[in-house]
């Protein structure tokens, strides 16, 4: 397979079989990161995670990871998770799933997440505590229906349980980010160019999600009987001025 380039590639499920397949790629790439979008952000990355997911006060419960991918930050959770016996469910393509590289014992749920839905439940029976979906969602609905995600992940979860969908592309937020002072400042020194970015609010990009797609996920989540919160990234994370979290808690 020749060189990618993942800023640009259109990546779903069977794409991403087909990225764990091609050793050519760096163990970031594979999960559609170019190599300096991710690398050294890693705790940082992890340590939000674990205090939106409450790792400190989730002790001896499970959790279901979907999209986990197979990269260093992969290993990593399992390692955080097992710190507080966390229970790992690992949801990805068998072909990712293969590639994953932990001391941790964690169960394989192979599969594209929400048709697994009933599988993950015969692993944990009434559902799990927490539940991780990061860096994933913007490639599933390019697959399905947003809502019937958004469902799967209701049901997933037990009563009382948390849902983290994090790391979502939001549209919306980046147009105001280039529209702003600091957005054109950051535009002008990554780009090495005097020219402002060009950025038109009203242009139609076909399965990108936006403010209008995350506010109807936490209506559904709602509709479900859960509370539901767009929360924001903290500064440390790499591209927290044009990302959102989603916070899903079962009632």
């Amino acid at each position: 397979m020749g060189k990618i380039d993942l800023t640009k590639a259109e990546l779903n499920y069977e794409r991403f079989r087909d990225l764990a397949k091609d050793r050519g790629l760096s163990e970031r790439e594979r999960i559609g990161f170019p190599e300096h979008y991710r690398s050294g952000y890693e705790d940082a990355i992890l340590d939000d995670i674990a205090l939106k997911l409450e790792f400190a006060f989730r002790k001896d419960s499970s959790l279901l990871d979907i999209g986990c991918g197979a990269s260093p930050m992969t290993s990593a959770l399992f390692a955080r998770a097992q710190a507080h016996n966390i229970a790992i469910t690992a949801n990805d393509s068998p072909e990712m799933l293969s590639l994953i590289k932990s001391d941790v014992l964690f169960t394989k749920l192979p599969g594209k997440f929400p048709d697994v839905l009933e599988n993950a439940l015969e692993v944990t029976s009434g559902g799990y505590d927490l539940l991780l979906c990061y860096s994933v969602l913007h490639y599933i609905i390019v697959d399905g229906s947003v809502f019937d995600f958004v469902d799967a992940v209701c049901l997933a979860l037990k009563p009382g349980g948390t849902a983290l969908i994090g790391d979502i592309p939001n549209l919306s937020k980046r147009r105001r980010f280039f529209t702003s002072e600091a957005g054109i400042a950051f535009h002008k020194e990554f780009m090495k160019t005097d020219e402002p970015p060009a950025v038109d609010h009203y242009e139609v990009h076909r399965n990108a999600i936006d403010d209008a797609v995350l506010f109807a996920i936490v209506a559904r989540a709602h509709a479900n009987g859960n509370d539901a919160y767009v929360v924001p990234q903290p500064r440390t994370l790499p591209m927290f001025n044009r990302r959102d979290d989603i916070i899903i808690q079962r009632r």
